[in-house]
């Protein structure tokens, strides 16, 4: 048998700083051009959800799905990019 364990809710703040952490770290190493450090970084963000987490995806706002789906394009953009990268 399991014990019951409460979770203490976290606010917001927390996760928008992490997610903007990452975010810069991203575009620092994609500008430095260490692409595998980037797609890295870029890919994490999303952990740190920036919005309220507790809503599931399809009841967010457009404006959050969409710019949660462009983030996941960019990722996935710098992953072509490090895949096809001569170096």
């Amino acid at each position: 048998m399991e014990a019951s364990v409460k979770t203490k809710s976290v606010n917001g703040k927390w996760e928008k700083v992490a997610y903007a952490v990452f975010l810069v770290a991203g575009i620092y190493f994609l500008l430095k051009p260490d692409y595998g450090t980037a797609v890295v970084f870029w890919g994490l963000a999303p952990v740190f959800d920036p919005f309220d987490a507790k809503i599931p995806f399809g009841k967010r706002p457009l404006y959050q799905r969409i710019w949660l789906v462009v983030h996941v394009a960019i990722t996935m953009s710098i992953f072509v990019l490090l895949l096809t990268n001569n170096r």
